[in-house]
């Protein structure tokens, strides 16, 4: 709330815009997460051919819904930028999308997104290549939403390390759901797939860490007081603190039960974890949604 009033903004109005950016950046990194796992990750511990339908149909739905969900972001941001109901904001949306830069990035992203929902819901099976195309649609749709948030601020190094951010949770995602969806396929598909996961999970940590330092230092710099005494600061010691949690969590898969995945205790826990790390990585992402729509000190 604290944030919400520091920007001058009614609550409420605050709050649908987060939840939308929310849902449409966890839906859309699903799609890129799922898509590179599918190229790439699992590509020598299955065939694309004979993923389940349940992974068909996890992409398809989370395309469907970015693209769902991507007009309520435009009245959303609207009913903030001129303070009135999401109704009065419908009649000023021509006006947003012609004269201001969030318009323009979204007049851009539609058509891809549509694109995307299309690609996913293709009637064809899912294969490598498909899942390729995927994955970079989504790719361009995450540079995209870098260019509209803070980072556009900060220059054209910080839009990239904005991206790079976002890839790298969208794989780590991606690839965690992706493990969980083929467990189904067989024991031996999961002691294949996990390692070359935990092995992906690890680099996209480090990138995580990176990246989210650099981000920080432009929004914050090296004062201790905008970091505890801000409300930006503030969002941002909770996200990384439950990102903490899911590093902690990912860690213990690594090094605990991936060495034992030949028994079948070990990978029942390890499937049990993977699906507690998505959800957090999902409540991270409402933290970083927040942390999009809360200005940083200056």
């Amino acid at each position: 709330m604290t944030a919400i009033s520091h920007m001058g903004e009614p609550a409420g109005l605050m709050v649908f815009r987060i939840v939308c950016e929310w849902l449409t950046l966890a839906a859309l990194l699903l799609v890129f997460g799922l898509g590179a796992f599918a190229a790439t990750v699992a590509r020598t511990g299955i065939e694309p051919r004979v993923l389940p339908q349940r992974f068909s149909t996890a992409i398809r739905w989370a395309a469907l819904a970015q693209l769902a969900i991507l007009p309520l972001v435009l009245i959303a941001a609207v009913a903030c930028m001129a303070r009135v109901g999401p109704y009065a904001a419908i009649t000023l949306i021509p006006k947003v999308l012609h004269e201001t830069h969030f318009g323009h990035i979204w007049i851009a992203s539609a058509p891809l997104a549509a694109l995307l929902a299309l690609t996913a819901w293709s009637p064809s099976r899912l294969n490598r290549v498909r899942a390729g195309g995927l994955a970079l649609i989504g790719a361009v749709l995450l540079v995209l939403w870098a260019a509209s948030g803070h980072a556009v601020d900060y220059g054209r190094a910080a839009i990239a390390v904005y991206f790079i951010h976002e890839a790298a949770a969208g794989l780590w995602i991606g690839s965690l759901a992706g493990l969980w969806l083929v467990a189904g396929l067989g024991d031996r598909v999961v002691e294949s797939i996990a390692p070359r996961t935990s092995r992906v999970a690890g680099w996209c940590v480090a990138t995580l860490i990176l990246s989210g330092t650099y981000a920080g230092y432009d929004a914050l710099g090296l004062s201790l007081d905008r970091l505890l005494y801000s409300s930006y600061g503030r969002a941002l010691i909770w996200k990384m603190g439950l990102f903490a949690v899911v590093v902690a969590i990912g860690g213990y898969n690594r090094c605990r039960l991936i060495p034992g995945l030949n028994i079948a205790s070990g990978r029942q826990t390890l499937l049990r974890n993977v699906a507690l790390e998505s959800v957090l990585l999902v409540a991270v992402l409402g933290l970083a949604a927040l942390l999009g729509n809360t200005p940083p000190p200056r």
